[in-house]
């Protein structure tokens, strides 16, 4: 039996109170990193509530359409759409294979992922460890299991999701409010339907507020096996839906969900005729769209238990056996997978070029990487060994002994970042210190180099152009006043720049660099940040250092790995020549960086994919010939399309 709804309902002002309290430094990092994408809200069930509200929440801060869907609809998302969004994977427990099935088809379009669960160990989080398809912010749900309905869960991702997208500054005055305003609504509903009976079928009406309790409430009334329901919003209902209740065969039982102040609704609702029965008209408080709608659902949480009366209880309903295993299919073996070609290959396949064609530079481009033999790697930071979400975790721990076998076999390494020098202690941290010596570092885009075993490295000044710069995007407004400029060395970081702004911003750097009659600069993006970088800077400057210091060539005894190789990618001047691997984006150009991992893979496990696969001999690295293959099975299965096959 399930937890009761009466205990589910008692737990509500806690859980409230412990998702407000959390640590959100995370997922408001996830958030912001895609702000410049749709987002596509994944959730089944009740999840399906917190889709909608994430995704009018990520329409309404930052201005890109965005739509909720069931984790089965994520099978029909085109490749061009999913190369514009984001997705967002909601499960409270993350242990259901809808969730598992969509993690995996947004992974293989191509569309990057985050997600929010409330347990820290699941078949979710430990997918999305192996295969880098979502970074996960993470909680542990304090109330143990859900109960049936998953009441607290679902206000608990409500909660989380309204401070990801608002500072803390709005948000705690509206919680504030909210709770005050819920504990005097049950009096009021109870009030409002003493002696009721609500009957099986319920209409549940909305305006421009209301509409996630709406969701909500039929969802809860279906899955509780109350009641039908059928949503609509006020002017929606005026066209057509309104002849139900013209002589309805059976008794309809009326929800309204709008905001204190709504004319139409107002007008609405007096024109029902009074022979209808009952109406239950539910005024919202105004608290913000998160707030307003966070109370439509706590409303509907209230009603669901009224509806239920005292002779059923929604949190323990009779589920026949037909519904237990109906709920256990297995959509990722019963629904045939239409995949666009690989997000990976896209970029190399230009108009009128076929898979034949494709098939054959790709093979030309793995020969090379087969035939050569490196003695170092010079490789991007963030989003290559650390998942740019989770930047501030330092070099994923998976990756570290990696490095230390290749550096013990005599393989250099050298990472050409735009981080500044801390990220020497980071490294620290992870490698053992006999492979320090091993280990170059470019910091600030290749302004300041060293060695990891130096200790004693001073920063250098910054560019007192970057300098002069920064003044100029601050008092030209062309940079928002949250944003603070960073200058150090060569480069300037923009961090957090909302990708609608990036670019506007861009736009205004360049006009600047062109006023000063400056040659040389260039202007990058990367998932977190806008960079500048002076004639004096730029990744290429640590693969000459490399090479200048073990004499290497540099086209054919240095492997570059990163993640953003495509025009305009802070990884582009890194990995636009030589022998380079990305585990994201890349260049159209057939000689140019290459993406040859499973479509299982990205990011940082895409990285490891490409290391595990070097073997180092007599001070050498390289490919194994089962890496060969499979990098070539991949390019074969990433084309595989219709428009391919």
């Amino acid at each position: 039996m399930g937890k009761a709804y009466s205990d589910e309902m008692q737990q509500l002002p806690t859980t409230m109170t412990w998702a407000a309290q959390q640590n959100i430094d995370l997922l408001r990092r996830a958030v912001l990193l895609y702000c410049d994408r749709g987002l596509l809200a994944v959730g089944s069930g009740g999840s399906f509530t917190a889709a909608a509200f994430a995704a009018e929440l990520h329409l309404r801060v930052y201005g890109r359409p965005s739509q909720p869907m069931t984790p089965l609809e994520s099978y029909q998302v085109p490749g061009a759409a999913a190369a514009l969004a984001a997705g967002l994977l909601l499960s409270a427990e993350g242990k259901n294979p809808d969730i598992l099935a969509a993690a995996r088809q947004l992974q293989l379009r191509g569309c990057p992922s985050i997600g929010l669960t409330l347990r820290d160990a699941s078949p979710l989080v430990d997918f999305c460890d192996e295969t880098g398809a979502a970074s996960l912010a993470m909680y542990e749900m304090p109330w143990g299991k859900d109960g049936y309905l998953a009441t607290n869960s679902l206000v608990a991702t409500l909660v989380l999701l309204w401070r990801a997208y608002s500072s803390d500054d709005a948000f705690q005055p509206a919680f504030e409010s909210l709770l005050q305003w819920f504990d005097g609504l049950a009096a009021q509903l109870t009030g409002a339907t003493a002696g009721a009976s609500f009957g099986s079928r319920a209409l549940i009406l909305h305006g421009l507020a209301g509409r996630i309790g709406a969701i909500d409430l039929e969802s809860k009334l279906t899955e509780g096996a109350l009641a039908f329901g059928q949503i609509s919003n006020f002017r929606q209902f005026a066209h057509g839906r309104h002849l139900q209740l013209h002589k309805p065969p059976d008794p309809v039982t009326i929800v309204s969900l709008r905001s204190r102040s709504d004319p139409l609704a107002d007008a609405t609702l007096q024109l029902l005729p009074p022979s209808l029965g009952r109406v239950i008209d539910i005024a919202l408080p105004p608290l913000g769209y998160a707030g307003t709608e966070l109370a439509s659902v706590l409303a509907v949480f209230l009603l669901t238990e009224l509806w239920a009366g005292e002779d059923r209880d929604p949190g323990r309903p009779d589920v026949p056996q037909f519904g237990r295993d109906m709920h256990s299919l297995d959509v990722a073996h019963l629904v045939s997978e239409a995949l666009p070609v690989s997000h990976a290959i896209t970029r190399k396949c230009g108009d009128g070029d076929g898979a034949s064609v494709v098939m054959a530079h790709a093979q030309d481009y793995i020969a090379r990487l087969a035939g050569a033999r490196f003695k170092a790697l010079v490789c991007d930071f963030d989003g290559t060994f650390c998942d740019t979400v989770k930047r501030f975790g330092g070099l994923d721990t998976q990756i570290a002994p990696e490095l230390s076998r290749l550096a013990r076999g005599g393989v250099h390494l050298a990472f050409a970042t735009g981080r500044g020098s801390k990220l020497a202690a980071v490294l620290r941290e992870k490698l053992p210190e006999d492979v320090w010596p091993h280990v170059t570092l470019g910091c600030y885009s290749g302004s300041l180099i060293f060695r990891l075993d130096d200790k004693n490295v001073s920063n250098p000044m910054a560019d007192s152009r970057l300098c002069e710069l920064a003044r100029w995007l601050t008092e030209s407004r062309a940079l928002s006043a949250a944003i603070v400029p960073n200058p150090d060395a060569g480069q300037l970081s923009l961090r957090g720049v909302p990708g609608t702004e990036k670019v506007h911003l861009i736009a205004a750097i360049n006009e600047w660099i062109a006023q000063q009659g400056l040659r040389g600069w260039r202007t990058f993006c990367s998932g977190h940040s806008v960079d500048v970088v002076t004639e004096q800077a730029g990744k290429l400057l640590v693969v000459r250092h490399v090479c200048q210091r073990l004499g290497l060539e540099a086209d054919t005894q240095l492997l570059r790995l990163g993640d953003a190789g495509d025009f305009g990618g802070n990884d582009y001047e890194l990995l636009s020549s030589g022998l380079s691997l990305s585990v994201e984006s890349i260049p159209p150009g057939w000689s140019q960086c290459w993406n040859l991992l499973p479509r299982r893979l990205s990011g940082v496990r895409g990285t490891e994919h490409y290391l595990r696969g070097l073997v180092v001999q007599a001070g050498e690295a390289r490919f194994t010939e089962d890496f060969m293959v499979q990098a070539e099975r991949n390019v074969r299965e990433g084309l595989a399309a219709p428009d391919y096959g």
